[in-house]
């Protein structure tokens, strides 16, 4: 505890933002950044302070460090399914196998998602593979009747799943079967609707679509993947509704919301979207820079994503990303990450490669500003 008391008092109060964030991952203290913490007054002052980091973040007012967390089970010594075991400094974070829509989680689970987003300041969010309409919010009982049916019937596979698209297109409101119907936009807007709702019933902090019709997708049923003579419309058409409800769009005052970023091919929409989202998330898998950039050319919405499936004990080109910034030198990034960061845990020491991947991603940020500044930042 030493070394946090020191931290605490020798910064005053309004200039900790920068340099207590980044020594937060250079700190050997056991509930900080891969333990739960200790409930007293230090550690109290201490994440009042790393809140208030996490604030600075607001309007892009600084990169942010993001991942793709799999494998959530917060439970046992062995502390790789925690959250609370992520880097402190750690922003954003889409639960890829976990905030489900419409399912209960542990409470265990319950514990570990509250203290993060409520103690550390984390933003915790809801991510799918969006491919048709309905998916992550379609009741079960929809499929219930035709499932019965088609164990009478015998259906085979391809007769059953038919049905079942059916039923879930009938669920929602959309029997036409065209995809350019007025029922397609209905419902659209009411799928919209219930996959925001959820967010706030259970406290996720937003929405992350990922978006891969041309390769991630194995149950794409033309509901939203349909392209009409503008692109992925009925793509674009839910994306505005769910910015009805969440993303920028939704807080013309700025008073704050609930996050809707996409991932992907980001390159596939048009600029015109860029004020309903947060963040453009690029999957810029083993390579320095972004291979995808919005089509708004707003890299401060811009995140860079490394692959940890297959790169977390190399740590892959996730440094070079943290350090890549924008050619023309007149802005910067929106942020830095990893698809299953937290294969990162099972590194010496653990989260390595995203402890320096944050450093770094703050330093070039900080040198930009003082730049733009003319500052001599020399030395530093």
């Amino acid at each position: 505890m030493k070394v946090l008391k020191k931290l605490l008092y020798a910064i005053p109060i309004a200039g900790i933002i920068f340099a207590s964030c980044t020594d937060v991952e250079k700190m050997e203290i056991e509930h900080i950044g891969g333990f739960n913490t200790m409930n007293n007054e230090e550690s109290e002052a201490y994440y009042a302070e790393l809140r208030a980091y996490k604030e600075t973040a607001r309007n892009y007012g600084r990169p942010v460090a993001f991942g793709w967390f799999s494998n959530w089970a917060p439970s046992g010594v062995i502390r790789k399914g925690y959250l609370t075991s992520v880097p402190d400094s750690m922003d954003i974070i889409s639960m890829w196998s976990g905030a489900p829509g419409r399912y209960e989680i542990t409470e265990a689970q319950k514990k570990d998602k509250e203290f993060v987003q409520k103690v550390k300041g984390i933003k915790l969010l809801e991510v799918s593979l969006l491919s048709h309409l309905g998916k992550g919010r379609t009741p079960d009982w929809v499929y219930e009747e035709v499932e019965k049916q088609a164990e009478e019937e015998g259906w085979n596979e391809s007769k059953l799943n038919e049905e079942r698209k059916k039923a879930r297109w009938k669920f929602w409101g959309y029997t036409s079967g065209n995809p350019e119907g007025a029922d397609m936009k209905e419902a659209l807007a009411k799928y919209a609707k219930a996959l925001c709702d959820s967010l706030f019933v259970s406290e996720w902090d937003g929405f992350d679509i990922d978006w891969e019709p041309t390769g991630g997708f194995n149950d794409a049923d033309n509901t939203l993947t349909y392209r009409g003579y503008n692109g992925y419309s009925n793509m674009e058409f839910l994306i505005k509704e769910m910015g009805n409800y969440i993303g920028p769009k939704s807080d013309p005052e700025g008073k704050g919301h609930k996050l809707l970023v996409i991932d992907g091919y980001i390159n596939h929409f048009g600029p015109e979207l860029d004020e309903y989202i947060d963040y453009w998330i690029t999957q810029s898998y083993g390579n320095s820079s972004p291979n995808y950039r919005p089509q708004s050319g707003n890299l401060k919405k811009l995140i860079i994503t490394e692959n940890f499936e297959s790169s977390a004990t190399s740590g892959g080109q996730l440094l070079n990303q943290a350090r890549w910034m924008p050619e023309n030198g007149t802005t910067y990034k929106g942020g830095v990450g990893a698809y299953r960061f937290d294969n990162d845990y099972g590194n010496t020491p653990d989260y390595k490669w995203m402890r320096q991947a944050i450093q770094i991603n703050q330093q070039v940020f900080n040198e930009w500003k003082a730049a733009q500044n003319g500052e001599n930042t020399e030395g530093e």
